[in-house]
């Protein structure tokens, strides 16, 4: 990836990119030994440019150490800059102990390989395993960086124990349980937000779509189960047994960090009739 950049100001280029670029990026840029590019002439970084000038950076290619594994992936999106999935329940969305060769990842590096795409495997949203739904991935670090601050809206679907009648809000502070290595848990606070529609009630079940206004691990599976509606399938939080959770990252709308277009992805999930 090359980034252009026009220059107001008498200014290094080192000075200049360290209000544009991360210190790891530009770490990453140095050691790869590749020039930068100032009027179409090779540069050093304490090149002294001038207004007007047109610099350039290459963005190095992102080496992978993740072991590639043939599977199958369901593309939502894809340019140069980002590959959306939708990942399925089930699966861990990087490699692990457990997971070593068996995680999403290791499934997008096979995709590289196979397609000869010289990317890294950046994710810029993690899904547990068991949820399924919309996972972003950036394909170098300048890019996940940019899309932090590129998220308008993230809604998943969800389907509860018991009968919820009217929408709402939930905000707690959620953080670690001291008595376990997977588990959080909610205090009073307000670090957590999510507000949630019902979308339908059934017998014994209500079909609810919420939307995250924060992104703390568990979030969705700590506030409905403090409503005391322990979302379907939810094995860590509530009682259940089944090996599906209900719970579906359906819906994103975020600002492509490289031409500003709004961007929306949708997805629906297997669970729902």
């Amino acid at each position: 990836m090359i980034l252009t950049f026009k220059v107001e100001e008498e200014i290094k280029v080192k000075d200049y990119l360290q209000n544009k670029l991360t210190a790891k990026l530009l770490k990453n840029i140095t050691t790869s030994n590749i020039c930068y590019i100032v009027n179409n002439q090779n540069v050093k970084n304490y090149y002294l440019m001038k207004p007007n000038d047109i610099l350039k950076v290459i963005i190095p290619p992102t080496s992978s150490n993740v072991l590639p594994t043939k599977g199958e992936l369901d593309i939502l999106y894809e340019d140069d800059y980002l590959l959306i999935l939708n990942k399925p329940n089930n699966i861990a969305t990087i490699p692990t102990r457990k997971h070593y060769s068996s995680s999403l990842a290791n499934i997008v590096e096979f995709y590289y390989v196979t397609k000869g795409i010289a990317s890294g495997i950046h994710f810029v949203n993690r899904l547990d395993a068991p949820t399924s739904g919309i996972v972003v991935v950036a394909k170098n670090t300048y890019i996940a960086d940019k899309m932090k601050d590129c998220f308008l809206e993230k809604k998943y679907l969800l389907k509860v124990h018991g009968t919820i009648l009217e929408d709402g809000f939930v905000k707690t502070k959620i953080v670690k349980d001291e008595t376990s290595i997977i588990k959080r848990k909610n205090i009073e606070g307000d670090n957590a937000y999510t507000t949630y529609k019902v979308l339908k009630n059934d017998k014994d079940s209500t079909l609810i779509e919420a939307t995250l206004h924060t992104g703390k691990t568990h979030q969705l599976r700590l506030h409905f189960n403090y409503l005391g509606h322990n979302i379907i399938g939810d094995e860590l939080y509530g009682k259940d047994s089944f090996d599906l959770l209900h719970l579906h990252s359906y819906y994103l709308k975020f600002i492509h960090p490289v031409n500003n277009e709004i961007i929306e992805i949708k997805s629906l999930p297997n669970w729902l009739s």
